[in-house]
C-alpha cells in the first residue's frame, strides 16, 4: 500500500486546499509586482485585476457543477490544478500584459472550479456529523496561509525573482495534484449522477437541472436564504469601514492594519468556536445569537472615536461573519444529495458572488446619497431581522450536526 494511501482523506483535502491557496498566492503577489509594482498603467492593470478576481464566480459557476458532475470529483480537481500549471509555465514565459492578463484569468476561474470541487468533494469523504468541524479546522489551517504566506512569498519575489516564484507555485500546484490523487475513489460523485447530467441534456432546460437540489428540499432553501444575509454583512462592512476609517480617522496604512488584524483573530477564533458550539446548541440558536450580536456591532460602530475601539470591535465582526459564513456552508453540504453535491456547490459560489456584488454596489449607493453611518444603521437593522428571522425557521430544528 503506497504511504498516500494510509493518510486521512481529511488531511489530503486539507493538504491539497492549502497548497493550492498557497500557489494562488505566489501567482498574485507575483503579479501584483509585474503589472503594478514595476509595470505602467498601474491603475487600468488593477481595475482589470479586480475585474479578472470576481467575475468568473458569477459567469461560470453554474457550468462548473454539470462538467464536474460527469467527469467526478477527484478527477475535475486534478485536471483543474494542471490546467493551472500550464498556465503558471506560460506566464513564466510572458512578459506582456497582453498575455499575462488574459492567461491569469483562467488561471482565476481555475482556482474558482478547484474551490467548487473541493466543496464538493468534502461531503462525499466526511461523514456528516464531522463536516463542520472539519471546515472549521480547513478554515484554520487556510487562515495560517493567509497571516504567514504572504510575507515569506513577498520575500521570495523580492529577493529571488518572480520566476522564481512562479516556478514554486508550479511546485505546489504538483503537490495538491499528488494530495488529490490520493484521496479513495468513494471522492467521485455517485453513480447515477453522471447519467443525470447527461441523459437529461435533452429533456430539460439548464435553470430546471439546477432546480433539482431544491425541489422538495425547504432546508436547502431556508440555508441559501440566511445565508445571503452573512453575505450582505460582509459586503456593507467590507466597502463601509474603509470610508468610515478613512473620513474619521485618517488613511494611516499601519491603523488600518490593526483593524485587520482584529477581524483577522476573530475569524480565527469563529474556527475554535465552530465545532463546540455546534454539538451543544441547536444551529438555529447560533444563527440568532450570531446575527444579534453583528447588528449590535452595525449599530455601534459609526459611533466609536478611535481605531482601537473599532479594532477590537471588528474581533466579533470577524469571528461573527466567519462562524456562520462556514456553519451554513457546513449544513448546505450536509442537506444537498450527493448526486446533485456539484451543481448545488456551483450555484452556491455563484449566488456568494451575486449577493456580495449586489451588497457592495447597494452600499455605494447609499454611501454616495448619505454617508457611512446610515448605511452602517440600516445593516444593523437587517442583521436584526435575520437573527429574528433564524428564530422562526422551521428547518433548523431538523439537521443532526452530531
Amino acid at each position: 500500500m503506497r504511504a498516500i494511501d494510509r493518510i486521512a482523506p481529511k488531511y489530503l483535502i486539507i493538504s491539497a486546499d492549502l497548497l493550492a491557496d498557497l500557489a494562488n498566492q505566489f501567482v498574485g503577489l507575483t503579479l501584483l509586482d509585474v503589472l503594478i509594482f514595476k509595470g505602467e498603467n498601474v491603475l487600468s492593470n488593477l481595475v482589470v485585476l479586480c475585474l479578472v478576481q470576481q467575475a468568473p464566480s458569477i459567469l461560470l459557476s453554474p457550468l462548473a457543477g454539470l462538467w464536474m458532475d460527469r467527469v467526478g470529483v477527484r478527477k475535475w480537481l486534478t485536471l483543474v490544478n494542471m490546467g493551472k500549471c500550464t498556465l503558471v509555465g506560460l506566464l513564466v514565459l510572458q512578459s506582456s500584459p497582453w498575455i499575462i492578463l488574459p492567461a491569469y484569468l483562467f488561471f482565476t476561474v481555475g482556482s474558482l472550479f478547484f474551490n467548487i470541487g473541493r466543496l464538493s468533494v468534502t461531503p462525499l469523504l466526511i461523514p456528516k456529523k464531522e463536516i463542520i468541524a472539519f471546515n472549521a479546522l480547513n478554515e484554520r489551517v487556510c487562515l495560517v496561509g493567509s497571516i504567514c504566506g504572504p510575507c515569506a512569498i513577498s520575500w521570495v519575489v523580492l529577493k529571488a525573482g518572480q520566476g522564481v516564484a512562479l516556478g514554486l507555485a508550479g511546485a505546489l500546484l504538483i503537490l495538491s495534484v499528488c494530495a488529490v490523487c490520493g484521496l479513495p475513489k468513494s471522492g467521485d460523485v455517485p453513480d447515477g449522477a453522471g447519467r443525470c447530467a447527461t441523459g437529461d441534456v435533452g429533456k430539460a432546460s439548464l435553470l430546471f437541472r439546477y432546480r433539482e437540489p431544491f425541489r422538495k428540499n425547504h432546508d436547502l432553501r431556508a440555508y441559501f436564504l440566511i445565508f445571503g444575509f452573512v453575505l450582505l454583512g460582509g459586503g456593507v462592512l467590507n466597502i463601509g469601514l474603509p470610508i468610515l476609517f478613512k473620513s474619521n480617522f485618517g488613511s494611516n496604512i499601519a491603523d488600518w492594519g490593526l483593524i485587520l488584524s482584529g477581524f483577522q483573530a476573530g475569524s480565527c477564533l469563529a474556527t475554535f468556536l465552530l465545532p463546540r458550539w455546534s454539538s451543544t446548541f441547536k444551529p438555529k440558536s447560533i444563527l440568532s445569537l450570531t446575527f444579534l450580536i453583528l447588528a449590535g456591532g452595525m449599530a455601534i460602530l459609526g459611533h466609536l472615536t478611535t481605531y482601537i475601539q473599532i479594532a477590537l470591535l471588528m474581533i466579533p465582526f470577524g469571528c461573527g461573519l466567519t462562524l456562520t459564513h462556514i456553519f451554513l456552508e457546513s449544513l448546505i453540504q450536509q442537506t444537498s444529495p450527493k448526486v446533485d453535491m456539484g451543481k448545488t456547490i456551483s450555484i452556491l459560489t455563484a449566488y456568494r458572488g451575486a449577493c456580495y456584488l449586489g451588497a457592495i454596489l447597494g452600499s455605494a449607493l447609499v454611501l454616495s446619497l448619505w454617508g457611512p453611518q446610515p448605511l452602517l444603521l440600516a445593516a444593523s437593522l437587517v442583521m436584526l431581522w435575520a437573527s429574528l428571522l433564524t428564530r422562526g425557521r422551521r428547518p433548523f430544528k431538523k439537521v443532526s450536526i452530531g
